[in-house]
């Protein structure tokens, strides 16, 4: 946890100093907690305590602690222990983090390139605890830090999570203006793409009109028509805007079209603008002809790769490369055609080739099971997270 102001006031009373705590310093407040931030053997941390010792609202606590404690992402805020009698009484002990809070880090109007990488860890971090199982309800700005050391994300305050196997009774304390229509509703099957839709919110206030293609289909009404959790949402994400290296050789067929392009250049020369218009719709069939073909040799590929993955993690991985490759389609075979009108009829058919290959990819993908939800072994849960992580190939673990 971090603050903006770097200001901190001691509590007033007379406390001792208890489990080896110095002095607490009330550090914020919310709508039902109290924030202290303390000192042990040399390191801050920060406690998290009801504003109200009633039994709701230590529950409520209690059970952001159980939905916290475990979870080791760089991107999410780390919670220590559950202690009943700390300094200031029954509260989360958890990881103090000096950094500002994301409307701050807005303020100092960080460049392009720094607010992609922000928001892409938070993916990262809200990735993580969607494969938990875990649904966060309360992503705004407050929730997430950045370091001022390395300007990393951190995202805290789980109070209003809920996970899969649990709802948990609560009182509506998420912000309005970040809030899903079915969280605002108090609807009972909220999932992952309550948060998707808080994403959305967040990404129009980092790059505003920008990536609107994908922030808008974060924000629509109806959740059937959001991405269905932070890693598609991420996957999508990086394709409009990571330039990577091809990872499958298939790639190099696609330059067969560089052919047609110096056709494109040719029919400048002609007089006829009836002439040239027939050679634009010659060259424009052949284009998008090679297209289809070339698309649907690359989602041939991935199709046989997410067909015999064993997790759904891992088929994630096989569509984030299909991204990879039609951003290199892309880059090498379209972008360089200087003809508008052609140039504007093989984009459209390459956005039409993308999105009907991507959703049935996904439809693979989403009928294969998650490791992370499975009955495996801790270690073996933890090896194949490894594998998947560093989108190194599956290979079964051995005991």
């Amino acid at each position: 946890m971090g603050g903006d102001s770097g200001i901190f006031n001691p509590v007033s009373g007379d406390f001792r100093t208890l489990a080896d705590y110095s002095m607490p310093e009330v550090f914020a407040t919310t709508s039902q907690a109290m924030l202290y931030r303390v000192r042990k053997a040399g390191k801050y941390f920060i406690i998290k305590t009801p504003k109200d010792t009633s039994a709701q609202s230590l529950a409520m606590l209690r059970r952001e602690y159980e939905l916290s404690i475990g979870r080791q992402h760089p991107n999410v805020v780390n919670v220590f222990t559950f202690e009943e009698s700390t300094v200031v009484g029954p509260g989360i002990v958890m990881e103090y983090v000096d950094g500002r809070t994301l409307t701050a880090f807005l303020a100092e109007k960080p460049s392009q390139a720094m607010r992609r990488r922000v928001f892409e860890q938070l993916l990262q971090a809200v990735a993580y605890i969607h494969r938990s199982g875990i649904v966060h309800n309360d992503i705004k700005p407050e929730n997430i830090l950045i370091t001022r050391a390395d300007n990393d994300v951190r995202l805290i305050d789980f109070g209003l999570a809920d996970d899969d196997a649990h709802y948990f009774a609560r009182t509506l304390g998420c912000t309005p203006l970040y809030a899903s229509p079915e969280l605002l509703a108090q609807a009972k099957d909220i999932d992952a793409r309550s948060d998707i839709y808080s994403l959305g919110v967040i990404m129009k206030e980092l790059f505003g009109n920008r990536h609107s293609c994908i922030s808008g289909r974060c924000l629509c009404a109806q959740k059937e028509k959001r991405y269905a959790n932070a890693e598609q949402l991420l996957a999508a994400f990086r394709h409009r805007n990571r330039p990577v290296m091809l990872l499958f050789s298939v790639i190099a067929a696609l330059l067969l079209l560089s052919g047609f392009f110096a056709s494109v250049d040719n029919s400048r020369k002609i007089a006829s603008q009836q002439a040239l218009a027939e050679q634009q719709s010659v060259v424009c069939d052949s284009l998008l002809e090679q297209l289809e073909k070339n698309v649907t040799a690359i989602y041939r590929c991935v199709a046989d790769s997410i067909s015999s993955a064993p997790f759904y993690e891992f088929a994630n991985n096989n569509i984030i490369s299909f991204y990879e490759m039609m951003e290199k389609y892309y880059n090498e075979n379209i972008v360089s055609i200087t003809d508008p009108d052609i140039s504007s009829v093989v984009t459209n058919g390459y956005m039409q080739q993308l999105n009907m290959a991507q959703e049935q990819l996904w439809k693979k993908a989403n009928l294969l099971p998650s490791f992370y939800k499975s009955d495996l072994p801790v270690a073996a849960v933890i090896y194949y997270d490894s594998l998947f992580s560093n989108r190194m190939p599956f290979v079964s673990y051995i005991k």
